[in-house]
């Protein structure tokens, strides 16, 4: 039983964990108001001369970025549940593990934004659920063209 838990929690835990961390960002404590406290002042102390409208646009893309990165990981995380979960090489692409994961995290974009239009300081927007989905099928894209390399290695 304890073998068993502890290929289960391998591979299955880290996606359900980072979901959890995704679900924290997407509260009141992350919206952009609080973020821009420690953000805008981090970078003032790098470019103090820097306008006000500069630093609002660089922390408009900062936080997107993070959107893009979040479900990236999410991505390879479920990636590598199903892939390992089944046994099979991490050399080896299977389109069915990408597409199980792909759908998991679209899924959970569109939850998470949804869960956003219910707090107080966030909104749920349809350009952020796209940026999740980028973010998820970027890292598809890498794992699918890695394993392309990998096969010819």
């Amino acid at each position: 039983m304890s073998s068993q838990f502890s290929h289960w929690s391998r591979f299955w835990l880290p996606p359900l964990i980072w979901m959890l961390v995704i679900s924290l960002f997407s509260t009141d404590h992350f919206s952009g108001q609080q973020t821009s406290r420690f953000i805008g002042p981090l970078l003032r102390f790098f470019m103090p001369e820097v306008a006000e409208a500069t630093i609002s646009t660089i922390q408009f893309f900062i936080r997107k970025t993070g959107h893009l990165t979040e479900y990236a990981l999410l991505f390879v995380f479920w990636y590598r549940a199903f892939h390992r979960h089944a046994e099979a090489p991490l050399k080896e692409w299977k389109r069915t593990h990408g597409v199980y994961s792909l759908a998991i995290c679209i899924a959970y974009a569109v939850t998470d934004e949804w869960h956003q239009t219910w707090t107080s300081h966030r909104v749920g927007s349809p350009l952020d659920v796209t940026l999740d989905s980028a973010g998820a099928a970027a890292a598809m894209l890498w794992i699918r063209w890695r394993s392309v390399i990998r096969k010819d290695e």
